[in-house]
């Protein structure tokens, strides 16, 4: 009776396979050598597949089945590492954008995508309502939509990843650069979990809904009267001299302001807000934890 051949594990040589493509890679100049210390999250991986090959191994289709698996879970790691840690140029793209007004007296601009820095500004070419350029990754999918309505534009940009496991990958060049009409009312809403640099000088801003994550988000006030609604953990109101504010929301947030602004019933304000023209209102929303107002 002939013994039956005892299967090895796989899970040795796939490592070793992967580490050797991970040193080749750092050798090239393609991925920074600090990606170790990233790899080392990954480690509890490695019991899994212990765990997988050492259940799977009992029988020669068990052995097979396991080699696969491992195989895959290697593969969706290395495929991971590369999405996080792979020059730009190899996993984005950058490309412009742009939409006239058609003839529209007002307009609804919405930006929203997840981890990019948004940056808005006035300047756009004449008779455009928006243009500027963006850069994406090679997993997120952009969305533009247009409705005209009553000589209303709404201009929706949206965009969202197809494989959500690459969600935690950011990149400090994912950014969205757009300039504005400054000739017509605008209505604006701007969502991401990355940096925001919201230029607000020249434009006609009615009201604006802000909505940030953890990282700084700066916004500069236009002389002219206008409603924010923000959102986020970080941030930065320049306030002009001739703009009055008033700030109102969750008394839980931490809120740094000049010396000279007053408590009143209905939050805090700028000391020439009773007397000045050119008023800006503040909304504070829950979950924002610090904002500060400084002059300019």
């Amino acid at each position: 009776m002939t013994a039956r051949r005892r299967q090895g594990s796989l899970v040795f040589p796939l490592v070793l396979v992967f580490l050797g493509l991970m040193f080749l890679l750092i050798n090239l100049g393609i991925v920074d050598r600090g990606v170790w210390s990233d790899i080392i999250r990954f480690w509890p991986v490695l019991l899994i597949l212990m765990g997988i090959d050492a259940l799977l191994r009992r029988s020669s289709a068990g052995a097979a089945f396991g080699a696969v698996v491992s195989a895959a879970v290697l593969i969706a790691a290395a495929i991971t590492l590369f999405h996080l840690f792979a020059p730009e140029s190899w996993i984005t793209e950058t490309q412009s954008f742009s939409h006239s007004l058609n003839g529209a007296r007002t307009a609804e601009v919405d930006l929203s995508c997840s981890d990019c820095s948004i940056s808005v500004s006035s300047g756009s070419a004449p008779g455009a309502l928006i243009s500027g350029q963006l850069t994406l990754r090679r997993d997120e999918k952009l969305t533009e939509s247009v409705r005209i309505e009553n000589e209303a534009i709404h201009f929706q940009l949206e965009s969202e990843y197809w494989l959500p496991f690459m969600l935690s990958a950011e990149r400090e060049t994912h950014i969205w650069e757009a300039e504005l009409n400054d000739s017509i009312p605008l209505t604006l809403s701007l969502q991401t979990n990355g940096a925001m640099d919201l230029d607000l000088t020249g434009l006609m801003v009615s009201s604006a809904d802000v909505s940030t994550g953890d990282k700084r988000c700066l916004i500069t006030l236009a002389e002219g009267d206008t409603t924010l609604f923000l959102a986020g953990d970080r941030i930065e109101v320049l306030v002009p001299r001739d703009v009055a504010v008033r700030i109102s929301g969750s008394a839980s947030i931490e809120l740094a302001v000049p010396s000279d602004y007053l408590r009143t019933v209905n939050g805090v304000q700028s000391p020439n807000y009773e007397t000045t023209s050119v008023r800006t209102e503040l909304v504070l929303r829950s979950g924002t934890e610090w904002i500060e107002i400084k002059s300019l």
